[in-house]
């Protein structure tokens, strides 16, 4: 993270693969002095329980952890029970977005002003009139 906080301009926003990792990204965006969403946004990914209860709530994409421990678990007991050969089988779960304040932002708030990113000075000049 402390490397993408050396980049002109600031990124947007950060997709951290796991919440753990996105607690550490918060760590270092808000020891930079930057504030989280208005300057970086963050997600992170698992909805850990205690995403919620963070200095800036995390949003998080929920894997459905729970559903996918029992469907594994199934899975392995058939793989167990069987006498035979066991078909792959693929299993798909939907994930959900779990929005909190760590990627809210209000109209107006938003990092990419024109000064941190002259490469958008023509969609807001567009988008102003």
């Amino acid at each position: 993270m402390k490397g993408l906080l050396q980049l002109k301009p600031l990124p947007d926003g950060v997709f951290c693969f796991n919440d753990p990792v996105a607690m550490g990204a918060m760590k270092a965006i808000l020891e930079a002095g930057l504030r989280i969403p208005e300057d970086i946004a963050i997600i992170g990914c698992g909805n850990l329980r205690y995403a919620s209860a963070l200095r800036v709530p995390l949003s998080s994409i929920d894997q459905d952890s729970e559903s996918m421990g029992e469907r594994a678990a199934k899975l392995a007991l058939a793989l167990v029970e069987s006498k035979g050969t066991v078909k792959p089988k693929s299993i798909l779960l939907r994930p959900q977005l779990i929005a909190r304040e760590s990627s809210m932002r209000s109209v107006g708030s938003h990092a990419a002003d024109e000064s941190k990113h002259p490469a958008m000075k023509s969609f807001y000049r567009e988008s102003n009139r």
